[in-house]
């Protein structure tokens, strides 16, 4: 009950209002955070970093360690010109200074306010701090401070299906609100960006009077470790002796693990021994595809599924695999794919926009509507070459250092 009483506003906003009091709305809300201070030289300008999701519960999961890395990338920059601090809210208090990673460091804990220069990053996926706190992120923005977000994906706009109700009604009062605060925003790839712009101006007939910049991603995991120490640490659950296949990436519906399942099943039935290792923690809408796997006849042998993967032990996956395929019907970048090639490990993905301008990584294509026996076959030619040593990969070449010296120079 507490959920559908914290989104009760917009669901009637929603409801009852149109497109055209959206746009009103956001131009209202625009002018009404206009800066009324000026930057001035007298002191070093903060970068207040947004983490009140992982710094409370870090699930691990793709966008998080993208979140992460960064996060640390930003403290670790000691020659940037910036004061780097880490900020959060809940559900009790505004945005306030937090000792992340270490927590035993003493920090400012006390509400943020903006001095003129400084600029707050949305790093993190805080739907619901930045819902319940754009009053404060708006007076940030008065007393002289810039906004920035990072903006991974529009699925939850383009496809409400695959989601639950309340995370796209969460989704969209969040876009309503950085839509109109928001300085600037981050993207993970072009396409992301493209499509930003595009329904900033649809929805809400905003074409200009902010930036977008496209962040490059990273692909150490090592990288995006809190604790270094944990490295030598941590084991893996299966024989990395044995060649297998890998899939990674929480289970819901636009991932397409049945349909890779499915093709594997055919590969096994003809005498394929390759395991297909599945890492992803439980997502939504796949109550059906969580059955399937643990009552699946090969469950526990070529099949297995691992919903608990922490970073280390995901990094050894990696190395210790043969190939990756994704079967995303869509995605805003796709981070396991870049994760893959920076282990040079061959990918076979689905043919989707957003990864043909990996084509020249080296990465392989099965049609966008591919049927099990289509991806069967395409998964037998693909592995055959890697078998004879045919594919070439060229690993990307930024790292997480240089993700962070990008949305620095962004916000410049």
């Amino acid at each position: 009950m507490r959920v559908f009483w914290d989104l009760l506003p917009f669901r009637v906003k929603q409801a009852v209002a149109g497109r055209a009091f959206d746009r009103f709305w956001i131009r209202r809300q625009r002018r009404r955070s206009q800066q009324k201070a000026v930057h001035s030289q007298e002191h070093t300008r903060r970068l207040l970093v947004d983490l009140a999701v992982i710094s409370k519960d870090d699930a691990g999961t793709g966008i998080q360690r993208v979140v992460r890395a960064l996060a640390l990338a930003l403290a670790d920059d000691r020659f940037s010109g910036w004061d780097v601090q880490f900020v959060a809210a809940n559900r009790h208090s505004p945005y306030h200074g937090i000792a992340w990673p270490y927590h035993e460091s003493a920090v400012d804990c006390s509400e943020i306010e903006a001095r003129p220069g400084d600029v707050f990053v949305g790093l993190d996926f805080s739907l619901d701090a930045v819902r319940r706190y754009g009053r404060q992120l708006m007076q940030f923005r008065r007393d002289g401070g810039t906004l920035w977000f990072l903006v991974h994906d529009l699925l939850p706009l383009e496809y409400p299906e695959w989601f639950s109700r309340n995370t796209v009604l969460r989704y969209k009062a969040w876009l309503d609100i950085i839509a109109g605060i928001a300085d600037g925003f981050f993207c993970n790839s072009e396409q992301t960006e493209q499509q930003l712009r595009c329904t900033l101006n649809a929805r809400y007939g905003l074409s200009q009077g902010y930036k977008t910049k496209v962040l490059p991603m990273g692909y150490n995991i090592l990288q995006t470790i809190v604790d270094p120490s944990v490295i030598v640490d941590v084991g893996v659950r299966f024989d990395l002796a044995h060649p297998f296949f890998l899939m990674v990436g929480t289970l819901e519906p636009r991932k397409g693990h049945e349909l890779v399942i499915a093709a594997f099943e055919e590969l096994w039935a003809d005498g394929a021994v390759q395991p297909l290792i599945l890492v992803g923690r439980m997502g939504w809408h796949v109550e059906n595809l969580r059955d399937y796997i643990v009552g699946h006849a090969e469950f526990g042998k070529r099949l297995l599924w691992f919903d608990d993967v922490e970073d280390v032990e995901l990094e050894k996956i990696y190395q210790a695999c043969e190939g990756v395929i994704i079967a995303s019907y869509a995605e805003g970048f796709g981070l396991p794919l870049i994760e893959a090639l920076g282990h040079q490990k061959p990918v076979l993905a689905r043919d989707i926009p957003v990864f043909r301008s990996h084509e020249e990584s080296g990465v392989y294509f099965f049609p966008q509507n591919a049927s099990s026996h289509d991806l069967r076959r395409c998964i037998e030619s693909w592995a055959g070459e890697i078998e004879a040593g045919l594919i070439k990969i060229r690993p990307p070449e930024a790292c997480w250092a240089d993700s962070a010296q990008h949305l620095l120079r962004g916000i410049v």
